[in-house]
């Protein structure tokens, strides 16, 4: 085979893989009797499906709108998904320095060091898991001035800047769209995130999750960007634009663990890219200068802001070595039991004292657990796919329980969001729906990518394919939580804006 064969081999290869797992997880899920296809939940599947077949037929007329008035649709449907963010944040209103989750520990000393009081409950919590500091600063690095000229501190702001995150990672997925299939990508992707409940359900609730899925989001579309413009682009553009992306994905992993899968995505897919390996061979000199700015970008976000974690003095880190807890931990605890968190393992990592006896046992601890599984497939597949069964099931991402941790007052809305609302199930329904519908337009992009005949835009989809594919592995290896995927929503809605906007076009052979 030669070397445009293997490259479309393996190509199918990712597409087959993406189809075969996640449609054999979704059809466990279903012979556990766990999808629920309630009458009221298939029938708005079925609204959904025709309201998709006429939204493909109407969103044609939107290349026909002069510039003036397309920007003026298309900014009045951003002006209206923010509107709506913001009253359901206003609506959902938390006080999560209560919460009885993590968020307290975060919501709470970043308002804390806002106020210049030096925070005394926490600091034994952020040496031990660390993961969420870097969301813990951001919102000090927000609450510090408001709170310097205005005196406040209270929920609302934490709000606003998260409902603002939401409403960036929306954006970004409608340019990545437009990108992808112009206008109409635009406008279906805006239809897309109007309807997608976690955007405003999850407004109220200031975590990791949500405040990673625009950098998530931007990363991706700068990455899709940066590839389709690299022929125009001039050297010194080239070099920036790099540098630029490996800022974003740095200061996306930062946020959010997870997001650490865009480096091993983008290997993957360019490796995989037509004419990359001929072109790398012509340029090799500027491919490593550009590789080599892309991780000084990165390096230099990480690395600048573990420098000034230890040195800023907001916070004593002074018991790190005997509290801190290893990578490794997570990875033990999603090797036992359902994989999801559990305290046992928690107090299992804590008996010891240093970071090197943490490793140790945890280590020792995953050995063991990995010879029971690999002696049994029956129980290797059960906590397989159970643990998908955590992180995937739900489209709505556990969103309605983060909504009555610590409401501020309860409201009208709660009783269409909260998990104990009146109205819960019907959200639900509707939110599962939109789900299915996504997970349905990625199936059939794989469908096309296994046929060899792909639309305009399968290029980008291809690279989701890739993002969700890591997700499934890192997950299935980390902790089982259903928010994990959350920043990586993305992918989906971009399926879904392919499957109401790509051309019908469809061309033999070719990797668009």
């Amino acid at each position: 085979m030669t070397g445009p064969n293997v490259q479309a081999g393996l190509r199918r290869a990712v597409w087959l893989l993406f189809l075969a797992a996640f449609a054999c997880i979704f059809l466990v899920i279903g012979l556990r009797g766990h999808l629920d296809l309630s009458v009221r939940r298939v029938a708005f599947c079925a609204l959904l499906a025709l309201g998709a077949f006429a939204l493909r037929r109407f969103l044609p007329l939107v290349d026909r709108l002069s510039p003036g008035r397309w920007r003026a649709v298309f900014g009045g449907g951003l002006a209206l998904l923010l509107v709506l963010q913001l009253g359901s944040g206003f609506l959902l209103l938390q006080d999560l320095t209560t919460s009885p989750f993590d968020t307290e520990a975060v919501l709470r000393t970043a308002t804390e060091l806002a106020q210049g009081t030096v925070p005394a409950l926490y600091n034994d919590y952020f040496a031990s898991v660390d993961t969420n500091v870097f969301c813990m600063f951001v919102l000090y690095w927000m609450y510090r001035p408001v709170y310097l000229l205005t005196g406040a501190t209270g929920p609302a702001w934490a709000m606003g800047l998260n409902a603002l995150c939401l409403f960036i990672a929306a954006v970004c997925v409608c340019g990545a769209a437009g990108l992808l299939w112009g206008r109409r990508g635009k406008a279906a992707a805006l239809v897309l995130c109007l309807i997608f409940l976690p955007y405003y359900i999850f407004t109220a609730f200031v975590y990791t999750d949500t405040m990673a899925a625009p950098l998530v989001a931007v990363s991706l579309w700068a990455f899709l960007a940066l590839e389709n413009r690299w022929g125009r682009l001039s050297r010194r553009a080239r070099l920036l634009g790099c540098a630029g992306l490996g800022i974003l994905v740095g200061a996306a992993f930062l946020m959010k663990g997870n997001a650490l899968l865009l480096y091993p995505a983008f290997g993957v897919y360019l490796a995989l890219r037509p004419g990359f390996w001929a072109g790398l061979r012509r340029a090799w000199r500027s491919a490593l200068a550009a590789l080599l700015l892309f991780c000084l970008g990165s390096a230099a976000v990480i690395f600048g802001f573990n420098t000034y974690k230890w040195n800023c003095g907001l916070l004593d880190l002074s018991l790190y070595d005997s509290m801190h807890t290893p990578t490794t931990h997570w990875i033990m605890m999603g090797l036992e039991n359902d994989g999801a968190f559990n305290n046992e393992s928690f107090a299992y990592t804590g008996r010891y004292s240093t970071i090197e006896e943490k490793k140790a046992a945890n280590l020792a601890r995953i050995r063991t657990n990995l010879e029971h599984l690999l002696s049994s497939p029956q129980s290797l597949a059960w906590l397989f796919f159970t643990k998908a069964e955590t992180d995937w099931a739900d489209g709505l991402y556990t969103a309605p329980q983060m909504v009555n941790l610590a409401p501020v007052q309860r409201t009208w809305l709660h009783e269409w969001f909260c998990v104990d609302g009146t109205h819960a199930g019907l959200t639900a329904d509707f939110g599962q729906a939109v789900y299915w519908l996504l997970w349905a337009s990625g199936f059939a992009a794989a469908v096309r990518g296994l046929l060899n005949r792909r639309r305009i835009g399968d290029h980008g989809l291809f690279f989701c394919t890739i993002c969700l594919l890591g997700n499934l592995v890192f997950l299935t290896l980390w902790e089982a939580n259903a928010r994990y995927p959350f920043c990586y929503s993305c992918c989906l809605l971009l399926f879904g804006a392919a499957l109401l906007a790509a051309p019908r076009s469809e061309e033999q052979g070719t990797f668009q």
